[in-house]
């Protein structure tokens, strides 16, 4: 399905202003000021293996226009927040469901995307700068079939990464995460899985400057084809707790889709 394929692709590997004032027992305790820069898991498609730290919250949401074609799939909310759970090396991640609005070929669709509901896990933490040992994590989730069946997939998609970072030098770092998806597109689709792969070279242009390049794809079994993806982008901080992004992108294969652009921004609390 054309609309699943665009809307979903480019975000693989993608109203709570008073949630604080409602703060479970274990964020009871006033929280420490944030002494460094949040770390986010946008506008890239590669997960950071940091986590947000007990108590804390963090919302990140954007934007994304792709166009395959003469079809073009806008993405408003992408809504991801992020809550420290039981111990510093733990998140719950809930994916709120975005609005897609699909125009051109033929097509005049709009709807909600699913929502999505997960965990991550940091099982390592790096050696520092220049050292070999990575930071790592585990990613668990999978979207519950909540949104529009004309825009997203009716069934659940469970899914599995393993994510790692290395800070290369004071400036420069390096990610990449294995992705492995359970994919159903549509109730007559046959259940398939999916690996993914991304890399992502991070540098630090100034303390409130950042930019990357990367490297993304996913790998169906069976007889599907592979989508592979370049993308880039730059962050910049406002404050420690306060980041906006932007980001631009496009397929390395003809069916891939063409052309994505997308902004961004994360706060946490």
């Amino acid at each position: 399905m054309l609309v699943v394929r665009a809307a979903l692709s480019i975000l693989l590997l993608v109203g709570f202003h008073g949630a604080a004032a409602a703060a479970p027992s274990w964020q009871q305790e006033e929280a420490a000021p944030n002494a460094e820069p949040l770390v986010t898991d946008r506008p890239d498609a590669t997960e950071s293996p940091e986590t947000v730290g007990l108590g804390r919250f963090q919302l990140e949401s954007g934007y994304t226009l792709t166009s395959s074609g003469n079809v073009d799939v806008h993405s408003l909310g992408e809504f991801l927040l992020r809550i420290g759970v039981l111990q510093e090396d733990i998140e719950l991640r809930l994916g709120f469901n975005s609005l897609a609005l699909v125009r051109g070929g033929g097509t005049n669709a709009s709807g909600l995307q699913n929502f999505g509901i997960g965990a991550k896990v940091r099982v390592l933490s790096g050696g520092g700068v220049g050292h070999a040992r990575p930071t790592v994590a585990v990613l668990v989730g999978t979207s519950i079939p909540t949104g529009s069946d004309e825009i997203d997939a009716p069934t659940a998609q469970p899914e599995a990464r393993l994510a790692a970072a290395w800070d290369l030098s004071q400036v420069v770092s390096l990610s990449t995460n294995l992705v492995w998806t359970s994919v159903k597109e549509d109730e007559f689709d046959d259940r398939h899985a999916a690996w993914g792969l991304s890399l992502a070279l991070g540098y630090g242009l100034s303390e409130r400057w950042g930019a990357y390049f990367e490297y993304f794809g996913a790998y169906p079994t069976g007889a599907r084809d592979s989508e592979n993806f370049l993308n880039s982008g730059l962050t910049y901080l406002i404050s420690n707790d306060l980041q906006l992004d932007g980001r631009v992108g496009r397929g390395l294969n003809g069916r891939d889709d063409d052309f994505f652009v997308g902004f961004g921004t994360a706060v946490r609390w």
